[in-house]
């Protein structure tokens, strides 16, 4: 993300009617609470950046804005905020990425369950290949036998010729022989399925490959909304030149419990 005092350089008068004014007036007033009105601005912002005197400033903004309200709130605003970046991304993987989050959080629960299935079975194969080139095998078995990683396996040879039987028995090898060595079309076989479980499943991998190419493997972890989304959802306030901490809510302290002494007898 662009530093703050690049940010603040979006805030350079638009035109006559008022657009610097009402952009000031509106990032001050956002608060994490309503993180609706971080992707409302984001995309009034976006809508605006062709004609601003700096149109790469200000769509830095609106990724930021919109990277915020997501962030802030990912089961209620972020897959209109993955959407968004979709749509504005600054580079592939960062499209990838909202692709895969967007897709998880659809609404429809089959379509979010079938996804996260997916998308569980191909990282847990990419983390047993890597504990595998890391000549880690009693990890590498334990990885490909979640998540149904051993069953995808069997279904694209040209990544391991001989599956999962293949696989654990190279790894009992590893004991005395290290690590065996992979080739580049097998590495590129591993990018390409994950690319494919989020880009839509193409029909092998190859097309897979041609559509994304054999870029960094996209990673979802809804329970990181810094992660997914590339922004420290604390530092969500606007102070007129960049983005600071919000306060932490007050602690309301009990009042104390005041117990009547006890009456003497008699």
């Amino acid at each position: 993300m662009a530093c703050a005092a690049t940010l603040s350089l979006a805030l350079a008068p638009h035109a006559a009617d008022g657009w610097r004014a009402e952009l000031d007036r509106r990032l001050a007033a956002l608060q994490p609470e309503r993180s609706a009105e971080y992707l409302a601005l984001a995309e009034d912002v976006m809508d605006r950046a062709s004609t601003a005197p700096a149109p790469d400033v200000d769509r830095a903004l609106a990724r930021q804005l919109a990277s915020l309200a997501g962030a802030l709130d990912v089961r209620e605003m972020g897959r209109s905020a993955a959407l968004f970046l979709v749509d504005h991304a600054a580079a592939d993987a960062d499209r990838s990425r909202m692709l895969a989050l967007a897709m998880l959080l659809d609404p429809s629960s089959d379509a979010r369950v079938e996804a996260a299935e997916r998308s569980e079975a191909v990282m847990s194969l990419v983390r047993a290949f890597a504990l595998y080139r890391r000549g880690e095998g009693t990890r590498a078995k334990e990885a490909l036998a979640s998540s149904g990683a051993a069953a995808l396996l069997e279904r694209h040879p040209e990544i391991l010729k001989g599956g999962s039987a293949r696989f654990r028995a190279d790894c009992e090898a590893m004991r005395t022989s290290g690590a065996p060595a992979m080739a580049q079309s097998q590495v590129d076989g591993l990018h390409s399925l994950a690319a494919g479980s989020i880009a839509g499943a193409p029909r092998s991998w190859s097309e897979a490959l041609a559509r994304v190419g054999a870029g960094p493997l996209p990673e979802v972890d809804l329970n990181d909304p810094r992660g997914l989304f590339g922004v420290d959802p604390n530092r969500c306030i606007w102070d007129g030149k960049g983005w600071t901490e919000r306060q932490a809510a007050p602690l309301v302290m009990p009042a104390p419990v005041t117990v009547p002494a006890a009456k003497p007898r008699g």
